[in-house]
């Protein structure tokens, strides 16, 4: 069988060892990569995952493994945006696979996916965590680029998210659309916006809940709204700029990390650059 486009694998590895978390193990297959770890005062292994070529093709193939070993903690995220450009007629194919131990912590918090117009992708993301883990993630979708005059008029889209807690599903989610379909324009879909963000976090309970909508209510730019589902907190936002939506889930994230994964606010030092 003939593939086209890249195939990259990136596998790691986070253990606790004394007071912080290292990377014990990790490997790669193309180009996928990891810049050296950032090691902040909580003890929270900081990495960032690089994707040199700069953007996704039709065809190319990327998978994500991370595991979070027992009372280990660690952060998740990407420079910059991730760009699904225009394809041929090939399907991309972006693939992560995340599982937090007892006791363990991860915070999953890449930059936004950037649907260039024409773009075809099928995006799959499983988290596995075990009781007594904790786990904080977002998914930021935006669809063309209108200051570029790319409308999204032609592209296909599929994202699944599953969450499992002992291996039990807590939450199952498949978004699918093709450009021009209802869904993105009517008021039961995404409204006509450009950007739809969802956030995850576990465990969370009615006091997570409530605290988290009094700090949405009649504070956002967006339509926001937050649902605990089986302990698990689950935000939805629409938008019409991610940087804006990302700047706000930021914002939330920093309030409730305490709740949900026992630190204090602390972002990763290159969303500052």
């Amino acid at each position: 069988m003939i593939r086209h486009g890249w195939q990259a694998n990136l596998n790691l590895q986070f253990r606790r060892s004394g007071c912080k978390t290292l990377v014990n193990r990790r490997s790669h297959k193309g180009p996928l990569r990891i810049q050296k770890p950032f090691y902040p005062p909580d003890g929270v292994c900081h990495v960032y995952v690089l994707h040199p070529p700069g953007g996704v093709v039709g065809g190319d193939e990327l998978g994500t493994s991370v595991e979070v070993c027992s009372n280990a903690a660690a952060l998740i995220t990407t420079p910059a945006s991730s760009k699904i450009y225009r394809s041929a007629g090939a399907t991309s194919q972006i693939t992560c696979n995340l599982k937090v131990g007892e006791g363990a912590s991860l915070e999953w918090l890449p930059q936004d996916t950037v649907l260039f117009g024409g773009s075809r992708v099928h995006q799959a993301t499983t988290v596995r965590l075990e009781s007594g883990s904790h786990f904080c993630g977002w998914e930021i979708c935006s669809m063309g680029r209108p200051a570029s005059g790319d409308d999204y008029s032609t592209g296909e889209f599929e994202q699944v998210f599953m969450l499992l807690v002992d291996e039990v599903p807590r939450l199952i989610e498949r978004q699918q659309w093709s450009a021009g379909d209802a869904l993105l324009s009517a008021p039961w879909g995404l409204n006509s916006h450009l950007v739809l963000g969802s956030f995850y976090g576990f465990p969370a309970d009615k006091e997570v809940l409530r605290h988290t909508r009094e700090l949405i209510d009649g504070k956002n730019f967006c339509d926001m709204a937050a649902t605990l589902v089986d302990d698990v907190l689950v935000i939805r936002a629409l938008a019409d700029d991610a940087f804006a939506l990302r700047e706000e889930l930021t914002r939330l994230w920093s309030a409730i990390r305490m709740l949900i994964n026992g630190f204090s606010p602390g972002a990763p030092r290159i969303w500052a650059t």
